[in-house]
Parts: C-alpha cells; structure tokens; sequence
C-alpha cells in the first residue's frame, strides 16, 4: 500500500496529471461559487429587504460556504470522477505498466451511474453517523472505517473495470476485503488534509490503478 501511495504522490506533478487536477478543482470551486450565489439569492428572496442587506448575513453566507467547501468539497470532487478517472488510469498505466494492453475503458455511463450511486450513499453515511457525535471516540472510529470502506470500494471497482467485468472486479475486492479496507481509510485519512483534498480524487485513482496490478497479479491459492 505504501508504494502505491508513493508511486500515485510521484506521478501527481507531472504535466498531463496536473491537467487534470487543475479542471477537477474548478469543476468544484464553480460549485462551491454556485452555492454562494445560491444562498445569497436565497436570503435575499426570503428576508425582509432590510434584513437582507444587513451586513451580518452576507457574513454568514460567506462563512457557511467555506464551511461546505472544507467538508463537501472531496465528495463534490467525488462526483466528477467519471469525467476524468480513464484519462488518470491511463496515465499512470503509461508510466509505470507499459508492458500492459491497451484497457478496455469504462462506459462514461457507466462511470456516472457508479460515482452518482457511490456520492448518494457517502452522503447518506455521513448523515447517519451524525448521530454518533455525542461520543466523539466512537463517531471518529466509525467515520474513518465506514468512509474507508466506500472509498476503497468506490475507486477499486472502477479501476478495475477497466480490465475485469464488474462481476470479476466485485470478487477481486472481495478476496482482497481488509488490503481494500486499509487503503481506503488511508485515502479518507487525506480528506482532513485542507490542500490534499483538493486533490483527492485524481490522486485515488493513481493509487488504486497501483493497488489493482499489485493485487491483480498477486498469486492465488
């Protein structure tokens, strides 16, 4: 795991890389700039004009923004993997696995449906395990664990459908269930990370390309 992380961190500044990290995170800053105007218009439409314009709102609604830009912004990110995990993929197989066949790809449609599934149920996770802030111990174990898992899942299976059937990539992670695990909880790890997190998504794909050919080609028996 560890050299996958290295060889993913390695490849990040090249140029093409670079690429696509910079449309990622101006895909989410526009979001982000969205929500503001968003809830801007929102106060403005709903308050008394007096109350609107009082400077203390315009205040909040910055405040409120960032604090959704800090915590949501990998999960937005999250969301436009589809656009871009291919190109990654390719990439780092380029580098590092040249000896390797063209992939087949993934389906841009099917890519979507499995970013939008995976967004919808990181979302609802992390609203469930609200209820666990009242014993600070007990959420942070739960939160690292539960978001491991979907992120190891989420960016494994699409990885390795690029080469395997879903069916065969399903059965893949499977055999490789607590390896997954930890790689996970390793790249929820880094969406505490202000800067790293901005980076997120491109960077778990470049790690679970690693994380595939290592488990790929292991042995079995």
């Amino acid at each position: 795991m560890l050299r996958a992380f290295s060889l993913a961190f390695g490849q990040l500044f090249s140029g093409p890389i670079l690429a696509v990290i910079g449309m990622c995170a101006m895909l989410g800053v526009a979001c982000f700039v969205g929500v503001w105007f968003g809830l801007d218009w929102a106060l403005t439409t709903w308050l008394p004009p007096d109350e609107a314009s009082d400077g203390m709102w315009s205040w909040l609604t910055g405040f409120a923004t960032i604090v959704l830009a800090y915590f949501l912004f990998p999960v937005v990110a999250t969301a436009f993997v589809a656009l871009f995990l291919d190109r990654v993929a390719t990439l780092v197989e380029q580098r590092h696995y040249p000896h390797l066949p063209p992939a087949k790809g993934l389906p841009f449609l099917a890519s979507l449906l499995v970013s939008l599934r995976f967004v919808a149920v990181l979302i609802a996770a992390n609203v469930i395990l609200l209820a666990l802030l009242f014993f600070p111990p007990v959420y942070a174990v739960a939160w690292f664990v539960i978001n491991g898992w979907l992120f190891g899942r989420e960016y494994f299976e699409l990885v390795a459908m690029r080469r395997l059937s879903a069916k065969e990539a399903d059965a893949l992670r499977k055999r490789n269930g607590l390896p997954m695990l930890l790689t996970g909880i390793a790249i929820a790890a880094l969406v505490l990370v202000p800067f790293v997190a901005l980076i997120l998504p491109v960077l778990a794909t470049a790690v679970m390309v690693h994380r595939f050919h290592q488990l790929n080609d292991a042995p079995t028996g």
